[in-house]
């Protein structure tokens, strides 16, 4: 009987839903379709996948051959200055259109879905994909995180791509039920009902939020200004990488004046103490600093990219040393994530361009994580080196880091 209840209920949220959803679903469409430029997608672009992938398409039929970047919150080019991949390489100027893809909360099993379901649509085969160490940290919230930014949608064209065999599939979905979305419904019978009207409901309950956004002016990026295609032509000319490096330089220096640790001012007056206070109530379980779930999850992403014929360039961030030897995560425990992570991108043969030597390096950071303008402009050639020519680059201008990628047709 509950389970009847349960399923009247869902069979009128979905009828509700979907009556409320045609227009809706007109009006974003028609919007993304003016303004496919996103810069930093919100939370209802990132869980709505027709968004994504509108926004994608409507990129080429402009013209463009975006690459997409796979990240969180080191995405968001606001805070950081002109530097920033997404506010330097959208939109084509250079050749080369980034695209975010991912936002806070969007971790490695959401990008591992993401990655199935746009695989097939894609010209650039070729994706970056930046993972953060504070997914894997004592403090992680999974559950939370990845209902925040799931996507029925990305869920449905990820099983709909053939590539991907039915044990990685199977795999994903275990893993999104540990993380509270069961999608697996059964054999049949109600049961089976029942995943479905969850799932539809779902999708149907992420179009209206995104139309109701975009009612609410919420079609502002993170740097706060409107999302439309970039004043600059479409141009294939190479960036001049010395004098962008020089302006980062600058421009982080100058943000950081107000303390010789190289925080952007606004940070370190307003957050900078409550930072270091909840830091040390970090503790740890049995030794366990980094959470071997999540690296199970990256290492998902990674087969999910292979075998959907993907070609992933991981770029490994660091985090600020000199504020994270306040914390349990020192530097000894922070080498073990780094190699951690080198070691799963061996295994799976995929490359990394790796900046953990900035840990130190105090312009590099803007706070304890997340790129300075510097940083940015390290992001950015990394970048525009891999979608360009296939090479793995972590010089500032000059050559003397990049190696050829293995496999891959230059």
């Amino acid at each position: 009987m509950a389970f009847a209840k349960r399923l009247a209920a869902l069979a009128l949220a979905c009828a509700l839903a979907l009556a409320a959803c045609g227009a809706a679903v007109a009006g974003y469409r028609e919007r993304i379709s003016a303004q496919p430029f996103m810069g930093y997608p919100s939370v209802d672009e990132v869980s709505n996948f027709d968004a994504m992938l509108r926004s994608y398409e409507a990129r080429v039929d402009d013209g463009l051959d975006p690459i997409l970047v796979f990240g969180s919150s080191e995405l968001n080019p606001g805070p950081a200055g002109p530097a920033h991949p997404a506010r330097l390489l959208e939109g084509g100027r250079y050749g080369v259109d980034v695209m975010v893809t991912g936002r806070a909360f969007c971790e490695d099993l959401w990008q591992a879905i993401e990655v199935g379901a746009f695989a097939e649509k894609l010209e650039q085969k070729r994706v970056v994909i930046i993972p953060s160490m504070q997914w894997f940290m004592c403090y992680r919230t999974p559950a939370r995180d990845f209902q925040a930014a799931y996507s029925e949608g990305a869920y449905r064209a990820f099983l709909e791509n053939d590539r991907i065999s039915r044990a990685t599939k199977d795999a994903v979905t275990a893993r999104m039920r540990a993380y509270g979305v069961d999608r697996r419904g059964g054999s049949g019978g109600l049961s089976a009902l029942g995943a479905q009207l969850d799932a539809h409901v779902s999708e149907a309950r992420a179009n209206v939020r995104l139309a109701l956004a975009d009612d609410s002016g919420g079609d502002v990026r993170a740097d706060g200004s409107a999302p439309s295609a970039p004043a600059h032509p479409h141009g294939a000319e190479e960036p001049d990488w010395q004098a962008i490096f020089r302006e980062a330089r600058l421009t982080a220096a100058e943000r950081s004046s107000s303390n010789d640790l190289g925080i952007y001012d606004g940070w370190y007056r307003k957050s900078y103490r409550g930072w270091l206070e909840k830091v040390r109530g970090w503790r740890v379980d049995d030794g366990e600093y980094f959470s071997q779930e999540e690296l199970g999850d990256f290492k998902l992403l990674l087969q999910v990219c292979l075998e959907a014929g993907i070609e992933p360039l991981v770029l490994i961030q660091p985090v600020k040393g000199v504020l994270y030897d306040q914390t349990i995560y020192d530097r000894d425990v922070r080498a073990g994530y780094y190699q951690m992570m080198r070691d799963a991108c061996a295994e799976a043969g995929v490359p990394c361009a790796d900046f953990s030597s900035h840990e130190y390096d105090p312009l590099f950071l803007r706070e304890y994580s997340h790129p300075s303008d510097l940083g940015g402009a390290y992001y950015s050639k990394a970048i525009y080196r891999y979608a360009t020519e296939g090479v793995v680059d972590t010089d500032s201008a000059g050559d003397a880091a990049k190696s050829h990628v293995r496999g891959l047709t230059l």
